[in-house]
């Protein structure tokens, strides 16, 4: 008799948890919060906690890497060969390549600088939450920073427009380990 009153307690308790859990899912993604909301599924979860940092890797040989600083060379590696891929192209295929025509007003279009509306608007559409560039600066810092970030990101623009130089760090690109 007791152990039948335990049991539909317990039985009674893990519903009302679950209950409360997938409540409070809901509500972060309700609001719009996904990180939240994958937090708890993630935790809930639980199963393969295996830190895939300290996972050896293979050389080129097979021989397994556990060393950190050994790791990371062989992904600078792997991904230097992945990545930098050396081609020749014969410049004459460009030639026979046909260019639909554009407009005129297409191509003025295209020849004017970009406005500030097209700024925020590239702003707004920034992911939020994401690691910052070389400089340290998230979306979630410009898009705090309203107009007055906009208006200056888009004299920038502008400049750079008009020289048709880009800013040679803005060509680098980081992986993030």
């Amino acid at each position: 008799m007791l152990r039948k009153l335990v049991k539909t307690k317990v039985d009674a308790r893990q519903t009302e948890y679950w209950d409360e859990v997938t409540g409070e899912i809901e509500k972060a993604i309700k609001q719009h919060d996904p990180a939240t909301a994958y937090a708890m599924i993630r935790r809930l979860r639980g199963g393969n906690n295996k830190n895939i940092e300290y996972m050896p890797i293979q050389n080129k040989n097979g021989d397994l890497l556990t060393n950190s600083a050994d790791r990371l060379s062989r992904w600078r590696e792997y991904l230097s060969e992945l990545l930098n891929v050396h081609t020749s192209v014969d410049p004459s295929i460009f030639q026979q390549i046909d260019a639909p025509p554009i407009s005129k007003k297409e191509q003025e279009r295209q020849d004017k600088p970009p406005s500030l509306v097209e700024v925020q608007e590239a702003i707004r559409q920034m992911k939020s939450r994401k690691a910052p560039g070389n400089d340290g600066i998230t979306a979630d810092l410009l898009k705090a920073g309203g107009l007055p970030i906009a208006i200056w990101l888009h004299e920038i623009f502008v400049d750079i427009w008009k020289q048709e130089e880009m800013v040679e760090d803005w060509t680098l690109a980081i992986l993030i380990r």
